[in-house]
């Protein structure tokens, strides 16, 4: 007798075990997770994923082990559409509703997304014309229960945040230090990034000015203006309102998704999932995306 399976649900499973196949079948595993070792064999298939077992430590994982959605409880294809989502720069609440999730499990989506997105969000180097900026930000303790803290962020600190872009569509963008001017924190955190061989191009603040006349050894050439960098404050700001503001200690993840959405090439959500959330080990544990501690 033909079962009937009007709401497709069984279509549904297959689907996305089909996806979660095809999202883990060219991910490259190259040491053990438990104690860093890379002798270990093929170890057969789970869900039609790759397992293997280690020689060492004679532990087992597979191709999805430490990856950004390991241990979830949900689907492949609700996890796709919250990264869309977050692309399209949707609330939490339009996600949590739209997906039938609690806000708060959309939180922590949330925050395991920028984390792993925050890995590698900074270049190593910036060449060629350097165009180099920066805004001052208020603190912000969005979401902080403690009246100590609440208290004593009165009048709040200045957050300097620093945007860099350089050659090959490469950008930096941090908060660099609070209170007021620090060059040696700039130099350490910035400069050092910045090729001997390259221009900077500064923009808006005496100090910088000063330290690419320097750079350059008095010598000026003719740039095309870099309005990413040049007005960095207004696309910042505008961008960031659509949280409704941001906690400074997570500051550092929300820049790194700034930058992404800010590079010339084009990206869209599966770009995002394929090339950068499936790099590598993206896991992070819940209990260890809320920050205690301030950002510096």
């Amino acid at each position: 007798m033909i079962q009937h399976d009007v709401e497709l649900k069984k279509f549904d499973l297959h689907t996305n075990d089909v996806i979660k196949r095809d999202f883990y079948k060219d991910r490259i595993v190259e040491a053990c997770p438990t104690c860093g070792s890379t002798w270990h064999i093929k170890y057969g298939f789970y869900n039609g994923i790759q397992r293997y077992k280690c020689k060492v430590c004679d532990k087992t994982f597979s191709r999805a082990t430490n990856s950004l959605w390991s241990y979830s409880k949900k689907n492949t294809r609700i996890w796709m559409e919250f990264t869309e989502l977050m692309t399209e720069n949707k609330t939490l609440k339009f996600c949590a509703e739209k997906l039938n999730i609690s806000i708060g499990t959309a939180f922590y989506w949330r925050h395991k997304i920028l984390k792993a997105l925050s890995i590698d969000s900074i270049p190593d180097n910036l060449s060629g014309v350097v165009h180099v900026g920066k805004v001052i930000i208020k603190e912000n303790f969005k979401g902080c229960r403690d009246p100590e803290i609440i208290a004593a962020s009165t009048p709040r600190e200045n957050i300097w945040v620093i945007g860099a872009r350089g050659q090959e569509d490469t950008m930096f963008i941090k908060p660099i230090f609070k209170y007021q001017w620090d060059k040696v924190a700039f130099n350490e955190k910035v400069y050092t990034k910045i090729e001997k061989n390259s221009y900077i191009a500064a923009y808006g603040d005496s100090n910088i000015n000063a330290i690419a006349m320097r750079h350059n050894k008095n010598k000026s050439i003719k740039v095309d203006k870099e309005y990413r960098i040049k007005y960095i404050w207004p696309n910042l700001k505008k961008w960031l309102s659509i949280f409704h503001g941001v906690a400074s200690k997570y500051l550092q993840r929300y820049l790194s998704f700034f930058i992404i959405m800010n590079l010339d090439k084009a990206i869209d959500y599966m770009d995002l999932i394929y090339d950068r959330l499936f790099e590598g080990n993206r896991f992070i544990k819940t209990d260890e995306i809320r920050i205690r501690s301030s950002l510096f």
